[in-house]
């Protein structure tokens, strides 16, 4: 989210939470999974109990597994559906893809009936509830994921959580996994204290993780040093940031804040799709696993 749009969004939050008390923080992260026929029930994913349904998990040659073809990954800031046209675009895109990260994602009827209809299994790290819909990021998968976990971090300025979610998907023939992480960074904090803790808190929950991985989200990095931050992460996590041959992300201040990094992947495609539905453009890669 660029700066400007997100100091409107906070005033209207905050002028709505205090006339009518409209916005709820909960005091766990919470999750929401989507379930069988449409139905969908809160959870609470802690990293840790992720960690043990990991090392429980089943031989991947029973379980719900990724099949060694390429696997295709959209990554979007749908700007809470208030956009004219997301529901035109997100099932064009959502359709032909593999993996789906949403930020800022309003859980309404509609986002979930498009989810549905593409065959997509959904978990949600909520950031908040506004009144009774769910705001945060959205990871959306065709294979099941076997273990998920949620973080939250506050921002420091406007107290308003951010979130990320990761999943761990099960590769055919094998028990090792592919992690799918979906952020969104924290965007005001002006000592990058808090920013650097939120992406060390995920970094954290993967330092077990000796599979694939894909890393993407809006990271806010309107700055150099948001950059270095996000870069000092990637590093640590052995991630190779995909790059564009013709650039066509959204840029904020000249800057870009959606990226995506991959680990232990190899690249067949990775491209930016214009939209006016959105004020951020969709990125979408096609990878294989080696």
């Amino acid at each position: 989210m660029p700066v400007p749009s997100a100091l409107r969004w906070l005033v209207r939050l905050g002028a709505l939470a205090l006339l009518g008390g409209c916005v709820t923080l909960t005091s766990d992260p919470r999750a929401v999974l989507s379930g069988p026929d449409g139905t969908a029930r809160v959870s609470v994913l802690r990293c840790d109990a992720a960690d043990r349904a990991l090392e429980s998990a089943s031989d991947g040659a029973l379980a719900d597994s990724l099949q060694r073809r390429p696997i295709r990954v959209l990554s979007w800031n749908i700007h809470k559906q208030g956009d004219a046209g997301w529901d035109r675009d997100l099932p064009e895109l959502a359709a032909p893809s593999d993996v789906v990260l949403l930020q800022e994602a309003a859980l309404q009827p509609q986002l979930r009936r498009i989810l549905d209809a593409s065959g997509l299994h959904w978990v949600m790290a909520s950031s908040f509830l506004y009144e009774t819909e769910e705001f945060g990021v959205l990871t959306a998968t065709r294979v099941v994921p076997i273990a998920n976990c949620t973080l939250r971090a506050t921002e420091p300025l406007i107290r308003i959580p951010k979130s990320s979610v990761i999943s761990w998907l099960r590769i055919a023939g094998t028990r090792d996994t592919l992690a799918i992480v979906n952020v969104h960074a924290i965007n005001f904090d002006l000592a990058l204290y808090a920013y650097r803790a939120q992406l060390d808190a995920v970094a954290d929950a993967l330092a077990r993780h000796r599979g694939p991985i894909v890393f993407g989200g809006d990271f806010n990095t309107w700055s150099d040093a948001r950059d270095a931050i996000l870069h000092d992460t990637a590093a640590r996590l052995g991630l190779t940031e995909l790059v564009l041959q013709t650039d066509r992300r959204a840029l904020f201040f000249g800057r870009h804040l959606d990226h995506v990094f991959t680990r232990g992947l190899e690249l067949t495609d990775f491209g930016a799709t214009p939209v006016t539905s959105s004020d951020h453009n969709p990125l979408t890669a096609t990878l294989r696993l080696p």
